[in-house]
């Protein structure tokens, strides 16, 4: 169900674009200077002509397959290239999905192997004028002995280390009509974007780290293009101390509970005690907070090592996994309810020669009700406060007895400083459906769907 309704409407246009782009005649006359014949490819796959070759307010389409089954994976306008000693160079995703028209839902992924790159050039109108044609051998793979040894999963962390992760969320939210996902968020929908600040704080005996979490102040949630900054005006910015092995287990969610309790999303990847090969799998679990958009979601399943690739030019041990959990979301003030539990599908991309995480991919889905007045509301709203509601804008949790027992800050609901939150962002509840003043029969069944992407700054 993960990504399915969204990814329906953009396989609908491409498929639309590969209509408009296919149909048109044009002639092999442009000079393709990269890749050359026969170049090994990997990630973004550097295609470079010359800019006299692509008209101003013109495009390029990139087609993949041998002829007649090629597959259109690109369409890239002249205005994103970077022009350089008098060429333009633009970059494919080799990574990336394509979609069949007749199976618009299912995302699709080229294997290692040769391929025929088609490289089209169209006016601004679309038409096409010239094309290229140059075979390339994909090479997203790390290439190792068959059969490869085991490799060892280790975070490697020194005193003082610090590194950032960015951390960008969509969110769409689909209300099912005939077994039809129709999007209630309209096209723009609802992202989020922040960047935790992870450093490392003391070294202790067997192998155990002392870790520092920060979310920077430019935290904040976006609806139709306007920002709403989540932490402006607060003089404390959500921060916590966690205790940690270099497996990525969490000893202590929490050490200073009673000076902060903040919610902060798990950065590390849970990793096997023993050296895996591929296809091997190990119990994971992590939480995640998405700032802005939810509190606290505890995640449990199960990790397996799916492969080695190549990711932001390392090599890395692609982890896949599948978790469920419960989910406290709620959007629209309260009118559109997380009813879960939720699923997550989880990909990481873990450089293991540095133990570095470099990646993960987290897809979330689960089901909701849709109030009645959510889409009234959503049409009158102006900015994502207004959306995310005030319980998820604040970076406390709902308030909860203190506990002074060892590992209580991670079974606990977090909430400030203070007793309770601020009254600007404390948590309001919302109406459950079957309660006295809703009516069953106008709400409805929907999806809710939040796509995170967790990636390592340089």
């Amino acid at each position: 169900m993960v990504r399915r309704y969204s990814k329906f409407m953009g396989s609908v246009a491409f498929g639309l674009a590969l209509i408009a782009i296919t149909a048109m005649s044009c002639t092999a006359a442009v000079t393709l200077l990269s890749p050359t014949e026969g170049q090994k490819v990997r990630e973004y796959v550097k295609i470079m002509l010359p800019a006299s070759a692509v008209p101003d307010s013109g495009f390029i389409s990139v087609l993949v397959g041998e002829q007649g089954q090629e597959k259109f994976v690109a369409a890239l306008s002249r205005d994103s290239a970077k022009e350089s000693g008098g060429n333009l160079i633009f970059y494919w995703n080799s990574k990336a999905p394509y979609y069949d028209p007749n199976n618009p839902s299912k995302p699709l992924y080229f294997k290692d192997g040769k391929y025929p790159m088609k490289v089209q050039v169209h006016d601004p109108k679309g038409k096409c004028q010239d094309f290229a044609i140059v075979n390339i051998n994909l090479k997203n793979k790390v290439d190792r002995t068959n059969p490869a040894p085991g490799v060892s999963l280790i975070n490697r962390l020194a005193f003082g280390q610090v590194e950032n992760y960015r951390i960008h969320s969509d969110v769409a939210v689909f209300e099912m009509v005939n077994g039809i996902g129709l999007p209630l968020l309209g096209g723009l929908g609802v992202s989020a974007d922040s960047k935790i600040i992870q450093s490392v704080e003391d070294v202790r005996n067997g192998g155990e780290y002392l870790m520092r979490y920060r979310t920077d102040d430019k935290a904040y949630v976006s609806y139709r293009g306007v920002k709403s900054y989540i932490y402006a005006g607060l003089e404390l910015k959500p921060q916590l101390y966690r205790l940690i092995d270099k497996y990525g287990k969490v000893l202590n969610g929490n050490m200073f509970a009673k000076q902060a309790r903040f919610q902060i999303s798990d950065i590390l990847p849970v990793l096997p005690k023993n050296a895996v090969k591929e296809g091997d799998s190990w119990p994971d679990n992590f939480n995640i907070k998405i700032d802005g958009l939810t509190n606290l979601v505890k995640l449990k399943g199960t990790s397996m090592l799916d492969s080695f690739e190549w990711q932001n030019g390392q090599e890395c041990a692609k982890i896949t996994g599948s978790f469920s959990g419960n989910s406290p979301i709620s959007l629209v003030n309260g009118k559109v309810i997380g009813t879960g539990p939720v699923k997550a599908d989880v990909t990481t991309y873990f450089a293991y020669k540095s133990g570095k995480m470099i990646r993960r991919e987290i897809d979330l889905a689960f089901d909701c009700i849709i109030l009645s007045g959510a889409g009234d509301e959503l049409n009158q709203a102006t900015d994502a406060g207004a959306i995310a509601g005030p319980q998820s804008m604040s970076p406390y949790g709902a308030a909860a007895p203190f506990s002074d027992e060892p590992g209580a800050p991670n079974d606990a609901p977090s909430y400030g400083p203070a007793a309770t939150p601020p009254p600007s962002i404390a948590p309001t509840p919302y109406t459950t459906p079957g309660t006295p003043g809703t009516s069953d029969s106008v709400n409805k069944k929907g999806i809710i769907q939040v796509n995170v992407v967790e990636s390592l700054e340089k």
